[in-house]
């Protein structure tokens, strides 16, 4: 009967959370022995209570556990303090199996954190996400984008949160919406989004602005009261990835903090922080993106010393990065920084730009994208920020930034709406950084989330979803492959010479001349509406002398030309 009732309790635990349970066995000679289970990829949390108690334990000690898998797998993942004696481990295992976990404390005596042991069971992934089906992200082996952990393409496309930490989870101020942060988490997963871009900045919500959420102050040093804000993160990460979303997410703090308190943030004191972010959040999918335009040094706040701070924060992260995320740090505008003037770029923990390119990605788009194309070594490029619609520019302007994106060469687009990147929830909204543009560029967070340019942004993934478009590479100017009637508002991209993408953007039907396509071979042109999703067929011909004159637009608005070999 002890073992039937044994039996009963575990397929019942099982059943209340199909993903992560876990349960204790007592051997015969009393000890007890944890044991977990949960899917691939998927976070398991494992809690450890301390035997003894000390008045600064972040900064007194150090735990972590290693885990060892399948095929001689290991895995180390620092543990963090959450509160009183109580620490945890958020381990996520890469392969299906046992695992063996065994803790290090740098108090031996302590024998509640030290020599600790329990086995993680690893199960296959149920369910339909892309981020547990193909496994966390890494760089492709070319170095030009985003591949899961299987080698699948990752198609990147972003929206833009620089205040999540402080968007209301609980509740919010429109009615039949039980909760601001689920409304636009979700409402972007059904347009197709799959990343979250996020900023630590941990400040209060202003007048009006109704529940207060948690937050961290990490100017009077890291202490308990911080923990409750560090939860507060913790459900938002989570249901990011419940809802298979990567949290491209900025660590600690605003960027500015270290430059107006250096007497508190020491660099040691950031390197303890950025251990401890990797800690809490290096389970999760996630991309590492330090501070907030910290490359090169958040106009000039900082120096060639000064800026060591948050390379302390980024080399602490990677370090205790066992998954290898890919890490980057928020650029300046390409006004002021691109590839080949980067301070980080030649650091080695330094893998994927982070473009911050304003203004609806206007001026030479050519000189700008080669730079970053053609840096040595490459690395994927993505245009992290752009104007936001509804703010510096329209639903065109903001839908078009993702094909100029991809037609040169930066494989991942960051959308961002007036209202939801800077969380204006209410009527006399507090604007981090830009509050100089309020209240006459007001737009409420509900307003910005249902903007019609991420709505067309369905379209443009589905676009490019459409062929390999981890194969193009970008033509620029080269003449070898076009003769454009607009030079400056028409971009090519191509597959070899099997497929060529022209984006159109100026005000005119004229279009030009495409080169370089195979003699005799035939091809099918359409045009694709960015503002419908819609195709129309031009027509199947075979390009005389390698070059084909295309026709007119259909209007003067923007259009994508698609032109492919048959097989």
């Amino acid at each position: 009967m002890a073992v039937k009732s044994l039996c009963l309790v575990l397929f019942s635990m099982l059943l209340y959370n199909p993903v992560s349970a876990n349960y204790t066995i007592r051997g015969k000679n009393g000890a007890e022995k944890k044991l977990y289970t949960v899917e691939q990829w998927k976070v398991a949390e494992i809690t450890l209570t301390s035997g003894k108690s000390y008045p600064d334990p972040f900064n007194q000690l150090e735990v972590s556990a290693t885990f060892s898998g399948p095929d001689g797998k290991i895995i180390t993942r620092p543990a963090f303090w959450d509160g009183g004696n109580t620490w945890k481990i958020r381990f996520a295992p890469t392969a299906i199996g046992k695992w063996n976990m065994k803790t290090s404390c740098s108090d031996p005596s302590n024998t509640g954190l030290h020599q600790v042991t329990a086995t993680v069971e690893c199960k296959p992934y149920s369910g339909k996400l892309a981020i547990y089906q193909h496994g966390f992200l890494k760089v492709s082996k070319d170095k030009r984008y985003f591949v899961y952990d299987d080698g699948t393409p990752f198609f990147y496309l972003g929206d833009t949160h620089w205040i999540y930490i402080r968007e209301h989870f609980d509740t919010s101020n429109i009615k039949g919406v039980a909760s601001q942060f689920k409304y636009i988490v979700d409402k972007r997963v059904d347009q197709g989004f799959t990343v979250y871009q996020t900023e630590a900045i941990q400040s209060p919500q202003g007048q009006g602005a109704g529940s207060q959420e948690p937050y961290c102050n990490f100017k009077d040093g890291f202490t308990e009261q911080d923990i409750a804000g560090f939860r507060n993160i913790d459900r938002k990460f989570q249901y990011l990835a419940d809802q298979g979303l990567v949290n491209a997410n900025s660590a600690i703090c605003w960027a500015l903090e270290p430059a107006d308190y250096p007497e508190v943030y020491t660099e040691s004191y950031m390197a303890k922080l950025g251990t401890y972010w990797a800690a809490r959040y290096g389970a999760y999918p996630v991309m590492w993106t330090i501070a907030q335009e910290i490359d090169k040094n958040m106009y000039k706040r900082y120096d060639s010393v000064s800026i060591g701070k948050w390379f302390a924060v980024a080399k602490a992260i990677a370090d205790h990065d066992a998954y290898h995320h890919p890490l980057t740090a928020h650029m300046e505008n390409t006004s002021a920084t691109v590839a080949s003037t980067s301070w980080w770029g030649d650091k080695p923990y330094h893998n994927w730009w982070a473009v911050q390119w304003q203004e609806g990605v206007r001026g030479d788009i050519s000189k700008v994208a080669k730079d970053f194309w053609d840096h040595s070594p490459p690395k994927p490029s993505v245009l992290y920020e752009s104007a936001y619609e509804g703010f510096w520019t329209d639903a065109k302007g903001a839908r078009g930034a993702g094909y100029k994106a991809f037609q040169s060469g930066l494989f991942g687009y960051g959308y961002g709406a007036n209202g939801v990147w800077n969380d204006l929830y209410s009527n006399d909204p507090p604007d981090y950084g830009t509050g100089y543009e309020m209240p006459v560029r007001y737009l409420s967070w509900y307003e910005g989330a249902n903007l019609p340019g991420a709505k067309q942004l369905i379209f443009f993934k589905k676009f490019y979803e459409g062929f390999d478009w981890w194969k193009l590479v970008p033509r620029f100017t080269d003449t070898a492959w076009s003769d454009f009637a607009d030079k400056g508002q028409s971009l090519l991209a191509t597959c070899g010479d099997d497929v060529f993408v022209v984006y159109f953007y100026n005000r005119v039907p004229a279009t030009g001349t495409l080169k370089h396509l195979e003699a005799n071979a035939t091809y099918t042109a359409r045009w694709f509406n960015p503002r419908s999703g819609g195709f129309t067929l031009i027509r199947t011909f075979k390009a005389a002398g390698g070059s084909w004159l295309i026709p007119d637009k259909p209007d003067s608005d923007d259009w994508v030309l698609l032109v492919e070999k048959s097989k």
